[in-house]
């Protein structure tokens, strides 16, 4: 896959053909075993880290709570978020109106 024009990218495929496999390896959750992976024509192995994570976005198929409060769970991408930027992306979100406080 390659995509020269610096845009989003959009990985769509039925279950179980890949499409987590081939975050991982661009994320590297996971490395490769064989053959490269590049980000902006550089292999993902030699992008620091966290600079890699901050470029790729996703958003996954299934809903994913972690132990904490809604707020917590909002923030967790981003630990320093205010409480008014929680807010402003949980009604982005469009979630059920019951989440107050």
């Amino acid at each position: 896959m390659q995509d020269t024009k610096l845009r989003n990218v959009a990985i769509i495929a039925h279950v179980d053909h890949g499409k987590t496999t081939l975050v991982d390896a661009v994320t590297r959750m996971l490395d490769v075993s064989g053959g490269t992976v590049l980000v902006d024509g550089v292999d993902v192995r030699l992008w620091d880290l966290q600079a890699l994570r901050r470029r790729i976005g996703m958003v996954l198929q299934d809903a994913w709570l972690f132990e904490g409060t809604i707020a917590e769970n909002i923030a967790y991408g981003r630990r320093d978020a205010t409480r008014e930027e929680i807010v402003a992306a949980a009604r982005a979100a469009c979630p059920r109106p019951t989440i107050s406080a």
